[in-house]
This record gives C-alpha cells, sequence and structure tokens, in this order.
C-alpha cells in the first residue's frame, strides 16, 4: 500500500511561504525551520497536543496537510531529535543569509531590469510576510468584543 503524496496548490505554497517556520516549500515538499522543529519538541509531549494542534499552534492550517502527512513530518522530527547529532538546520542559507547575500550585492552594476524586479520580489515577499504575522497574532491574541 503507497501513500498518497501531499500536493500543495499555488495559493496552499504562498501561504505556507508566508509562515516563518517556513524554511522553503514547493507544490510537493514543505522544509521547517529549526526554529519550528524546537517548537514542535516543546509541544509535543504536553498533554492533548496532537500533531494538527501544534501546526495549528505554529500558524499552519492543519486542513492543509495530509494525515500521513503530518505523521511523516511527527516522526522525521522526533528521530532526528532522538538521533545522536539532534535537531538540525535546514541545508542551504537562511533567511538572515539570503539578506546579506542581497544587501552585499552591487545593484549599480546588475541591469536596472533585473534589479527593480528582484526588489519587488522582495516587496512583494515582504508584504506576504507582513500580513502573515498580522494574521497570526489575531489568531493568538483574538480582539476581545
Amino acid at each position: 500500500m503507497t501513500r498518497k503524496k501531499c500536493v500543495y496548490s499555488d495559493e496552499q505554497v504562498k501561504i505556507l511561504e508566508q509562515n516563518p517556520y517556513t524554511y522553503s516549500v514547493t507544490n510537493s515538499k514543505l522544509v521547517v525551520t529549526l526554529a519550528f522543529k524546537e517548537f514542535f519538541m516543546t509541544q509535543v509531549n504536553k498533554p492533548g497536543m496532537t500533531c494538527p494542534k501544534i501546526l495549528k499552534a505554529a500558524g499552519y492550517d492543519p486542513k492543509m496537510f495530509s494525515r500521513g502527512a503530518m505523521d511523516q513530518l511527527r516522526n522525521r522530527i522526533l528521530s532526528e531529535a532522538a538521533s545522536p547529532e539532534g535537531l538540525k538546520a535546514p541545508r542551504g542559507l537562511s533567511q538572515a543569509e539570503k539578506i546579506k547575500v542581497f544587501a552585499e550585492k552591487d545593484l549599480d552594476n546588475q541591469r536596472t531590469s533585473t534589479s527593480i524586479k528582484e526588489l519587488q520580489s522582495r516587496v512583494v515577499h515582504l508584504e506576504q510576510q507582513v500580513e502573515f504575522l498580522k494574521k497570526i497574532s489575531n489568531v493568538l491574541h483574538p480582539p476581545e468584543s
């Protein structure tokens, strides 16, 4: 019996990208940050904290994940935590490192249209992050009526 692979729509990918715990995401793969893994480990042994509840507390919509995907995420994090190396950060550049590389680029020597496109892309991404943070703050601290 094979498990059905979790596939994210383009809209879901955009939503997942906005979560600060998301390291990277494609239509078929979500990579979470070390901070998420550490958060997961602090929550997993608390009474009543299931994987969907932990995902929701981290700002993810559990409905986006199949049961198999949640089980796989849980098992992967628990086995990594139990390994001799412990929890590890994802490979590649972190968001902070990407920002540093971007800041060091010599935009004067790049073609203007390329520079503008890159800046526009970064502005859109930052706006998405701000919107996500607004939404998650309302979920964590709902306005009192």
